[in-house]
């Protein structure tokens, strides 16, 4: 019993800046997950459902939803990227931009040489890119060694020398 409060109070005082590798893919799958159900319940036609206010109202809510998994994500990776001991920056940074920004750009020329038509033919072709760069990130950022274990690994090399 009092080894598991000793468990408690040091995940307590655990920096909530930063986030260990089991930590972070406790956050980084279900949040994936979630973007992964938005996509299919999108593809899938599952907002098709009554009239046209209905439609704006759930395609409106599923743009919130997915906003906010997002920038959870990117704020999950900061904090691994801070455990790493890299710039905090730089992971959310390629999150926003590869998610976010890549999606936007096509809109805006969309809009900006009134050709709608682009969208359909770049929005898979932009989303392969977005995902396989997040993708790429969430592999890079969990399972590169934090400060804590790195500081272990120092230990265990000073007691062999």
């Amino acid at each position: 019993m009092h080894g598991s409060n000793e468990r408690a109070v040091a995940e307590m005082e655990k920096s909530r800046k930063r986030l260990d590798r089991p930590s972070f893919w406790k956050w980084a799958i279900p949040l994936m997950l979630g973007l992964v159900v938005l996509a299919i319940l999108g593809v899938s036609g599952a907002a098709r459902v009554g009239g046209i206010d209905t439609v704006v109202i759930v395609v409106s809510a599923k743009a919130l939803v997915r906003l906010v998994l997002i920038l959870l994500l990117a704020m999950a990776l900061a904090r691994r990227f801070r455990d790493i001991t890299w710039p905090a920056w730089i992971g959310p940074t390629i999150l926003l931009v590869a998610m976010l920004g890549l999606p936007v750009l096509v809109v805006g020329y969309a809009n900006a040489t009134n050709e709608y038509d682009i969208v359909l033919v770049w929005s898979p072709i932009v989303g392969w890119i977005s995902d396989s760069v997040s993708l790429l990130l969430l592999i890079v950022a969990g399972s590169m060694p934090g400060k804590a274990a790195r500081a272990q690994n120092i230990e265990v090399a000073r007691v062999f020398d």
